[in-house]
């Protein structure tokens, strides 16, 4: 019954990393707007990138979701039926280093576990999901310009160690723990504040190569995937909290079985994630998050429909 769900591990995903991370640029405001732009959106959200005096950063991300329903093709909400109860834990440890003033090195190392229970039949499986890697290139810094944003780009990688749906085990069939497909991204960042504000835009791109499904024998490879992410925050406490909030929209392209496009298999989603960052230290940064992709009404096709919240801490050294 749930071999056949398509499963999108957005969480352990390299571009979402790319998409929802929060900073400023502060370069018309006063220095006390740009300390507190730079210092702390910059981590507000997922991996981020690293402060501009730092010389690498380090960090650890834990994190659970609950998986609630599923959206069909029709733009309808299932929820699951009752006595069926889903879950989704992961741990991603992460590490950022400078490689030149304008180019950064990243990559993560995502660990999941899935929970399943159907009545009092329950099954937990998990293992790596697929490790990823990043160089960001800030092609217009922050504060380099008074009045304009900033711009980077940003090429991503992942490797297919992660487990797909096909290469679990029965009963419940849990344990898929990412694509299990080699991927590369291409992003874009720009962004700007105006203190207490900032705000944030990201939009990337990715492909995926085929792979064989040691069940069928065919040749799959995933759709194009693009996604688009807009955040927003606030000062709360003068260099040392800020509240944002990020909205998400992904479209993936259909699915191909040997060369051919398999109708319906496009998908959509939108997601809600809203973030508390505490700055309690020079070195040290507590990040906690929630996100939502089940309300309102209409937010997805063909993709699950989940609620969870992160808790990182993030180490940077200058």
């Amino acid at each position: 019954m749930k071999k056949i769900r398509r499963n999108n591990f957005r969480t352990s995903g390299w571009a979402s990393a790319s998409l929802v991370l929060l900073a400023s640029l502060a370069a018309s405001a006063p220095q006390r707007g740009h300390a507190a732009a730079c210092c702390i959106s910059a981590t507000s959200f997922g991996v981020g990138r690293l402060l501009i005096w730092e010389d690498f950063a380090g960090g650890l991300q834990l994190g659970h979701a609950r998986t609630v329903g599923q959206w069909r093709p029709n733009d309808s909400l299932h929820w699951n039926p009752d006595g069926y109860s889903e879950g989704i834990t992961q741990m991603q440890p992460w590490a950022i280093v400078r490689l030149h003033q304008r180019v950064q090195l990243q990559a993560w190392v995502p660990i999941l576990i899935n929970d399943r229970w159907q009545g009092s039949v329950h099954q937990v499986a998990g293992g790596f999901g697929d490790i990823g890697a990043a160089v960001r290139f800030e092609l217009l810094s922050i504060g380099a310009f008074r009045g304009f944003p900033s711009f980077a780009v940003t090429l991503g990688g992942i490797a297919p160690t992660g487990r797909r749906v096909e290469q679990t085990s029965p009963p419940l069939f849990a344990g898929t723990t990412g694509r299990g497909s080699w991927g590369g991204s291409l992003a874009i960042e720009s962004e700007y504040a105006f203190f207490p504000w900032f705000v944030r835009l990201d939009a990337s791109v990715s492909g995926f190569l085929s792979f064989r499904r040691p069940d069928t024998g065919q040749s799959e490879e995933y759709g194009p995937l693009a996604r688009v992410g807009l955040s927003t925050g606030r000062e709360i406490v003068p260099g040392k909290l800020v509240a944002a909030l990020a909205v998400l929209g992904e479209w993936e392209g259909r699915v191909s079985v040997n060369g051919a496009t398999v109708p319906g298999s496009d998908s959509y989603l939108y997601s809600l994630a809203g973030s508390l960052s505490w700055r309690f230290d020079p070195h040290w940064t507590l990040v906690g998050t929630v996100a939502n992709s089940v309300w309102p009404d209409g937010f997805g096709m063909n993709q699950d429909a989940r609620i969870g919240f992160t808790l990182g801490g993030r180490y940077g050294h200058f």
